[in-house]
């Protein structure tokens, strides 16, 4: 096979990638470094201090964090690839292989020519740090390397190469991967299915085969180290492509496995807290988001125990009885997920404060209301109810948090003491995106019914039009023609018209028609308004839906 035919083979192969779709439970999970430090914090295990100037060379889509990878001998942790991680989970029998253009690495062409290989490196990806250690100790890391280039390229100069290089108080690198017993790195020539074969698992058939891309991949390896404290280490991790920048090759570095609590302090408004927090995994179990653990905090303290490594959100609700108001929080001062502070394990934190702060509770009479459901592609059932979404009613001004509320068993919810006033309605469910907002008014001691949502596969969307309760407007009968419509519209009703207002999709006003002669039906003119979808209400009733076109 010439590279030319691998390279046609590879259009082929990523055409079927997109199309498949057998997913098992042991395929592995990737999703995209939001704390570099964090990961590379936990992959030092007994170390969880003393990494600084975390950093990348190369592209950030080359590098993520990967869970569900115990088939593999390595659970969770960080991969570094020539080409795109997520590509990792299509079955051995297609091609990863991504040219990304990017440039080579100095060390690995270095090393290739102080070894007579001369060889030339392509689309390179290392992550580097500082490390000081807090405690004299041998660093442990356990990986495994993975390649598209086994078995056809195995000793040829398509060499793909992985350095881990380390260098002690600003002193030459010395390279610590290596092949057991030997100084020699890990790389497609020192460990295939001719040379130390003991160490390398083929992967075109298998039980890893239907859904783990590279063709073979080594046992897990081990890397190490001696650290003493008052040295500091410079430490570079790099993958690189070797004589041409096709056939992927990886390496998956393991996270020190354990078992890991958090503990910490909660207060409101200065006073020890009572109420109940609960734990969310940054990986396992996004679809539905749904909480790993829960516990009660009593006195202000708690503990959530027994978690593995990995990285999670924690959420505060303080008790609503003696802590009336008190709004949820996340560690340590966000009042949503995608603001707040992710904690990781074993490392990067265990303990964690959180100070609540109340929100008055007022005197007015408005609510609003609705449900929530999440989608047939989550569950496998059509538009089951999700309980406890966490329901954040901001102001539309100053998005300050002006009232909140848990959904329940069956996806109900509703806010109270609402004042009147212009708001927008988020759905905090972590890991699960917005991708529209319902905006709307709420007038005193107005009661806004339908503020529903659905939870879909991209993302938590507006799932029908919110409307005012007032039993004076439930039995209007109007109507809205042509519709759609590009420059007049007719307004016609069972009641006399008094006020019409047309609404973008944003909530804005965009129109308000005050009839200047009382009846049932009026016209005017939209000619003016931009074409896409908007809102009609007539009277403060249900509002319709009107499509401009142009």
């Amino acid at each position: 096979m010439t590279r030319a035919m691998k390279q046609l083979k590879t259009f082929f192969a990523f055409t079927l990638f997109l199309t498949y779709s057998n997913f098992s439970n042991s395929q592995l999970i990737y999703s995209p470094v939001s704390d570099l430090e964090v990961l590379v914090t936990n992959i030092f295990g007994v170390q969880c201090q003393g990494i600084t100037n975390v950093g990348i060379q190369g592209a950030q889509p080359q590098i993520a964090r990967f869970e569900n990878g115990l088939a593999l001998g390595v659970n969770s942790g960080l991969v570094l690839s020539t080409g795109f991680p997520n590509m990792s989970n299509a079955p051995s029998a297609t091609f990863s292989s991504y040219n990304l253009n990017m440039p080579g690495d100095y060390d690995i062409i270095q090393y290739g020519n102080l070894t007579g290989q001369g060889a030339s490196s392509y689309d390179a990806i290392a992550v580097h740090f500082d490390f000081t250690p807090i405690i004299t100790d041998t660093i442990r890391f356990n990986y495994i390397f993975a390649s598209e280039e086994y078995p056809e390229y195995s000793n040829t100069p398509y060499n793909d190469r992985f350095l881990f290089l380390v260098s002690e108080n600003g002193g030459i690198p010395v390279n610590i991967a290596n092949v057991p017993g030997t100084a020699i790195p890990v790389e497609i020539n020192s460990i295939n299915q001719f040379v130390n074969s003991q160490y390398y698992i083929d992967n075109m058939s298998g039980p890893n085969s239907a859904n783990f891309v590279f063709d073979a991949y080594t046992v897990p390896l081990q890397a190490k180290f001696f650290a003493q404290v008052g040295n500091t280490y410079h430490i570079k991790l790099v993958i690189s492509d070797v004589s041409d920048g096709i056939y992927d090759s990886a390496i998956f570095l393991d996270e020190q496995e354990s078992n890991n609590d958090i503990s910490g302090n909660l207060t409101v408004n200065g006073q020890p807290a009572e109420g109940v927090l609960e734990v969310f995994n940054f990986v396992q179990d996004t679809l539905v988001a749904t909480p790993v653990e829960t516990v009660n905090v009593t006195n202000g303290t708690y503990v959530a125990d027994s978690l593995p490594t990995g990285l999670y959100h924690v959420r505060f609700t303080p008790d609503p009885v003696l802590f009336p108001g008190a709004v949820p929080l996340y560690f340590a001062t966000s009042s949503t997920w995608t603001s707040a502070d992710a904690i990781g394990l074993p490392c990067y934190l265990n303990n964690a404060n959180i100070n609540a702060d109340t929100l008055d509770v007022l005197d007015a009479t408005g609510s609003v209301s609705g449900t929530v459901v999440v989608d047939t592609s989550y569950l496998k059932s059509l538009n089951v109810p999700f309980e406890r979404a966490l329901m954040l009613l901001k102001n539309a001004q100053t998005h300050e948090t002006r009232g909140f509320a848990y959904t329940a068993s069956d996806g109900t919810y509703t806010i109270d003491h609402v004042e009147a006033g212009s708001y927008y309605l988020l759905v905090d469910v972590p890991y699960i995106p917005h991708t529209d907002s319902l905006f709307f008014d709420v007038p005193l001691d107005g009661e806004l019914l339908g503020a529903d949502y659905a939870i879909l596969p991209e993302g938590i969307t507006g799932n029908g039009t919110p409307y005012l309760g007032l039993d004076e407007y439930k039995e209007v009968q109007w109507s809205i023609s042509p519709n759609p419509a590009s420059k007049v519209i007719e307004v016609a009703s069972d009641q006399e018209l008094k006020v019409i207002q047309v609404i973008a999709i944003d909530g804005a006003v965009v129109m308000e028609i005050n009839p200047s002669v009382s009846g049932l039906k009026t016209s005017f003119d939209i000619s003016q308004l931009k074409q896409g979808v908007y809102l009609v209400r007539l009277n403060q009733s249900a509002p319709k839906r009107l499509v401009v076109t142009k």
